[in-house]
């Protein structure tokens, strides 16, 4: 058990050297479902939006900026049509890699381990986006995107409006670093025909699956997709996958949510929010309450654990190993502040020296019925390079942990306690 700055850091100092061993070691990870082209925008960079005289567009600067000043990032859908063409007209973009399913691959393959991306997208806008190494289903065998033929029309890109402590947004002077997520329409999940009849053979030897993307479904659409990606990872479960992973994202209607997470019941063993998400899940619960409200969760979707990523610290309930949840929580916290400083998906190489540690609100300790409650503090820099995919970066993190915790990994663990 760490308790000061100095312990903590010489604890992520210790997982920066054993972490290029674990990759090298890692099972594969299959991810899904949803996936895009993101149009990254820096807000500090964007003077047209500020002085816009279309009314949509001022509209739409409007609300940017009041995310800004609250310090607010999330993501919204936005009825403006026009809106990607006058963008692109008068604001300047970078195109990356979207989707929690892309991202956290593109995070394990720079590690060194191996990951299968659900992708129906193989436009030359999509492919060229991706990481080499990052595996595709092409018929009954896996592929490397660099071998991949590009085919096909591409999907709208998603809209990300990045902002930074201590750069001026127009006039608002942000204290708090953010990306806010924009969608122009519901683009929904990918439907990769030959990654949904592969992927259940490779179940058995992966290490851990991942779903995420149900916000960019259209609401009448919701019901069917559940079914399909649900029975896709009851599917996994059945082959021995011992770890299947929903990452929820925001949404405007809770009552869509409340849908997803009733359709997750029985067919994942792992959930886990933003911090801001539980909040909107559990409106009014105190942060040194979060364990208990987690805990009803966990119980009420019969979970094996329930995981909150937050800018200072992250939390997990769990059934499982606290020994291998603490790890796992840290690999994510590290790739995580890892990218927010290099911008992108990066190697650890060490804990910056900027870098402080924040206690978190919930202590580590037993919660009754098996379930135990296991917190760390992240390497926080307040004033990161990017925010752009940290939360998908750190279930990337996680999931490498959590895929190779079999008895032998466990026992590593306990052994370094």
């Amino acid at each position: 058990m760490h308790d000061s700055e100095a312990d903590w850091r010489a604890a992520y100092e210790s997982l920066v050297r054993r972490l290029p061993g674990m990759a090298r070691s890692a099972r594969l990870t299959l991810c899904g479902m949803s996936a895009c082209v993101d149009a990254r925008i820096d807000l500090s960079n964007a003077a047209a939006l500020w002085t816009a005289d279309h009314p949509d567009a001022a509209a739409f600067a409007s609300m940017l900026k009041d995310r800004v000043a609250r310090g607010v990032g999330g993501e919204v859908r936005v009825e403006w049509p026009a809106g990607p063409a006058w963008l692109a007209e008068h604001v300047p973009a970078r195109y990356a890699l979207g989707g929690v399913g892309p991202q956290a691959g593109w995070v394990l393959t720079t590690l060194g381990a191996p990951a299968i991306v659900n992708l129906s997208d193989r436009s030359a806008h999509m492919l060229a986006r991706l990481p080499g190494n990052l595996l595709l289903a092409e018929g009954e065998r896996t592929v490397r995107a660099r071998s991949v033929q590009p085919r096909g029309a591409r999907r709208p890109d998603i809209y990300i409006f990045e902002y930074t402590a201590g750069r001026a947004v127009g006039d608002c002077m942000p204290n708090r670093s953010s990306r806010i997520i924009v969608r122009f329409g519901d683009p929904g999940l990918e439907k990769d025909a030959a990654f949904d009849g592969l992927t259940p053979h490779l179940a058995p030897e992966a290490g851990t699956g991942l779903v995420a993307g149900f916000n960019c479904v259209p609401p009448a659409d919701l019901d069917d997709e559940l079914a399909r990606v649900f029975s896709l990872t009851r599917r996994w479960r059945d082959a021995g996958l011992s770890t299947v992973h929903l990452e929820m994202s925001t949404f405007e209607d809770a009552a869509l949510r409340d849908r997803v997470l009733d359709g997750a019941r029985g067919a994942v063993t792992s959930l886990g929010m933003s911090h801001s998400e539980l909040r909107d899940l559990a409106p009014g619960v105190a942060d040194a309450d979060m364990a208990s409200t987690m805990r009803t969760l966990g119980e009420r979707l019969g979970l094996d654990r329930v995981c909150v990523h937050a800018d200072h610290w992250a939390l997990t309930v769990t059934r499982r190993d606290a020994d291998v949840e603490r790890e796992a929580l840290m690999a994510g916290c590290l790739v995580a502040s890892t990218r927010s400083m290099a911008g992108q998906p990066a190697v650890p190489e060490g804990v910056a020296d900027g870098a402080t540690f924040h206690r978190p609100p919930v202590r580590d300790g037993a919660l009754g019925g098996g379930w135990t409650s296991v917190a760390v503090p992240s390497p926080y820099h307040p004033a990161p390079l990017t925010t752009l995919g940290l939360g998908d970066t750190f279930t990337a993190g996680c999931l490498l942990v959590l895929g190779s915790a079999g008895s032998a990994g466990r026992q590593r663990i306990r052994q370094r306690a």
